[in-house]
């Protein structure tokens, strides 16, 4: 771009600035605010629900789906389901979904389904990756992956992309992703990522071609795992097809936690080597926050449960953005028991790539509170025009920092943020609750963003959601 034009026609230039760098790449759009309506419960059947995901349909972004364990009483056969809720209005009413299909194996004395997650393929069909776990004497964790061809209302079939074998596959959080980019020669593939507790540790992959009717056999995307834990897989998919699968990797001591990824550019069939987003930040990986237990800080894992699992989204340009919780200002106290970790405020940062991960901006504190709250699982997606949102829990409106609320910010380049907006109609009182699931959600449209996360206003945790909508 001549700069002759800027310095004749000076408020003209100014505009065409604030499109186009001097380069000719296009900057992004400052943050935009966001309203939200009145948080809702996703109900359920059990005792408790917990670790919601969410997705949206690319043919009808007004379908949303999300997906929830459902866990029920002690002695109930099945232990737990998991089940959808789905809008077909953009998230103005949420109604009762599906229910995934679960296997008991012979010789087993319980099934249960756990860690789900969801996306949608190009024509709207839905995808729940979930652990069909048999306990008793027939143990095994098996991936299945359920099929909606109908907006989520019914998930009636399912294939199983990772067989259990114990001692051989003994697979743990998988996580489903879906290529809905329109460029990309592998439109439609679906991928899912794991962590193999097997005789060794990796992190491992499958892909499908066929609307997840048959898969890939299982590769490793990691290296074995030795001293540290490898956990918290997710993959994303890049506007030219190239897949990414990120995850923590975890010493047992703090400054341990690194946050690595690997990447594919043939549609999952091969990986490079396992490369760094952020390493020695100041994290367990693993760690217990502040709840109202007298033994919290001194007690053998007395606190509420937390880990520094990345959250990934990939914006139309290709930028790759992380986010996780550490403890740049808190402090993290080592108990008795390996990797039992007492830590108070947390904090989530981000980290941006704009040249597919080859370098990494130093991580950006996300909250703006001036106190010493904390804030954690987060979840992060990012919108058609670019824009990502960010959503997680946050304890600075408790002078104690046990309770939370969902709180929500934005960015265009992940330095401005949108000044910390309180998603959650009521607040979490959290008690001596130790558990509320190991991840949120969050799905973002062209004009609207959809936070799903565990709640305890009820005393027992539930999932709740609000929309949010992209003001002009």
């Amino acid at each position: 771009m001549s700069t002759v034009p800027c310095r004749r026609f000076l408020a003209p230039c100014l505009s065409l600035l604030a499109i186009w760098s001097v380069s000719g790449a296009i900057l992004e759009a400052a943050p935009r605010n966001v309203v939200f309506a009145q948080d809702v419960g996703l109900g359920g059947t059990g005792v408790l629900q917990h670790e919601p995901s969410i997705a949206f349909n690319p043919a009808n972004p007004a379908n949303l789906v999300i997906t929830f364990p459902d866990v029920y009483g002690p002695g109930s056969v099945p232990g737990g389901d998991c089940r959808a809720s789905f809008t077909t209005d953009g998230g103005n009413t949420w109604n009762p979904g599906g229910v995934v299909p679960l296997e008991q194996r012979p010789g087993a004395t319980n099934v249960q389904c756990g860690d789900p997650s969801i996306a949608s393929d190009p024509q709207g069909n839905f995808y729940i990756a979930y652990l069909n776990a048999n306990s008793g004497g027939a143990f095994a964790w098996d991936v299945f992956v359920a099929k909606s061809t109908d907006g989520g209302n019914s998930f009636p079939a399912h294939s199983v992309a990772v067989p259990g074998i114990l001692g051989v596959n003994y697979a743990d959080k998988p996580y489903i992703g879906a290529d809905n980019q329109p460029a990309s020669p592998f439109l439609g593939s679906l991928y899912v990522a794991w962590t193999d507790f097997g005789n060794k540790q990796f992190i491992k992959t499958v892909f499908s071609r066929d609307g997840g009717a048959t898969w890939s056999a299982p590769t490793a995307v990691s290296r074995a795992a030795r001293s540290n834990n490898i956990t918290g897989a997710l993959p994303v998919v890049a506007p030219d097809g190239t897949v990414y699968v990120f995850w923590a990797s975890i010493l047992p001591a703090m400054d341990g936690l690194t946050i690595q990824f690997a990447k594919s550019s043939n549609g999952g069939s091969s990986w490079g080597p396992p490369s760094v987003v952020a390493s020695r930040l100041p994290s367990p990986g693993f760690f217990n926050l502040k709840n109202t237990e007298l033994g919290w800080g001194t007690g053998p894992f007395d606190g509420l449960r937390g880990s520094s699992f990345p959250a990934v989204a990939v914006a139309p340009d290709g930028t790759l953005y992380v986010a996780w919780t550490d403890f740049p200002a808190g402090t993290c106290t080592a108990l008795d028991q390996v990797g039992d970790f007492a830590c108070s405020n947390s904090d989530v940062r981000l980290s941006v790539s704009r040249d597919s991960g080859k370098k990494w901006t130093a991580p950006a504190k996300v909250n703006d509170d001036t106190g010493q709250s904390d804030q954690f699982y987060p979840w992060i997606a990012a919108h058609p025009d670019g824009l990502l949102s960010l959503s997680w829990l946050d304890r600075r409106l408790d002078p104690n920092n046990v309770n939370y609320n969902a709180f929500y910010t934005n960015t265009s380049d992940g330095i401005a943020f949108l000044p910390n907006v309180r998603v959650s109609s009521s607040t979490s009182i959290v008690g001596t609750t130790r558990f509320v699931g190991d991840y949120t959600g969050l799905a973002a449209t062209s004009t609207g963003v959809f936070p799903v996360w565990g709640d305890v206003r009820f005393s027992t945790p539930t999932d709740f959601t609000a929309k949010g909508t992209l003001q002009p």
